[in-house]
């Protein structure tokens, strides 16, 4: 059956993924589309750009799974998401279904490249924790460096303890990454792991965010791909924060890839 081969191609252009599927998109290979496009969506800084033309779907049905993505990735980390569609047909297809209901399409991948709204390397942390019991007082750390580096001065008694929130209710045995984000007047914090919470630890770790937040806030879990989640908070940065050009020489130190 057409969806029984998937071949998937990722490569990196202009700081952006790039991700080509050719072959059938089936029942059997939709999962596989899910976790890749989830996988590369919460791990990109820049944005993630999809090439279909080489991709047939078993069921026009199955074209949803790029809703599903963006609506994933959407409410963290935000990386921007779009489809290539230059054959006719398939973009037939996919407006007949009114699909997508919320990405945007382009014609050619430079037209969507040019239309990515980039983040700056500046305004993102990625740091591996170490797996000891210092882990939630090096998250505090670099989350208290983060908000100086940032001028966000308002948070310097909130999102540090709200990263130390976090990483205190996770148990990996693997790498757990601290992520960071700055963008306009929201500062994110959280977390990406392999662990699951339940309703009583979720119930728990809100009440506890929600008595140290002097500001607006949400919290969530979003895919990963991988059998990863990212267990964020999102919050408000009061509107008297002014934040100054970055000044600090030392971003490599805490602003690195995990």
């Amino acid at each position: 059956m057409a969806g029984d081969s998937l071949e998937v191609d990722v490569r990196e252009q202009n700081g952006v993924l790039v991700v080509r599927f050719s072959g059938g998109l089936g029942w059997s290979t939709y999962m596989r589309v899910q976790d890749v496009l989830l996988d590369c969506a919460t791990r990109e800084l820049t944005g993630v750009v999809v090439e279909l033309d080489d991709l047939v779907a078993e069921s026009p049905a199955l074209l949803v799974v790029f809703d599903v993505v963006w609506l994933s990735a959407a409410r963290w980390p935000g990386i921007s998401l779009s489809l290539v569609v230059g054959d006719h047909r398939l973009r037939s297809a996919l407006e007949s279904r009114g699909l997508p209901r919320h990405i945007p399409m382009y014609s050619t991948t430079a037209a969507a490249l040019a239309a990515v709204v980039r983040l700056r390397y500046e305004d993102r942390v990625d740091a591996a924790l170490p797996a000891c019991r210092c882990g939630p007082h090096v998250a505090e750390r670099i989350t208290e460096r983060a908000c100086e580096r940032w001028g966000v001065q308002s948070l310097l008694d909130v999102a540090p303890q709200v990263a130390v929130e976090l990483v205190s209710h996770v148990e990996d045995d693997s790498a757990l990454a601290l992520l960071l984000r700055m963008r306009n007047d929201k500062m994110s914090v959280a977390v990406r792991t392999t662990t699951r919470l339940d309703l009583r630890q979720w119930h728990t770790m809100r009440r506890n965010v929600a008595s140290i937040a002097v500001c607006n806030f949400t919290m969530g879990e979003t895919p990963a791909g991988g059998g990863r989640h990212i267990i964020w908070a999102l919050l408000d940065v009061p509107e008297d924060s002014q934040r100054p050009p970055s000044y600090l020489d030392d971003a490599a130190a805490f602003t690195h890839q995990a």
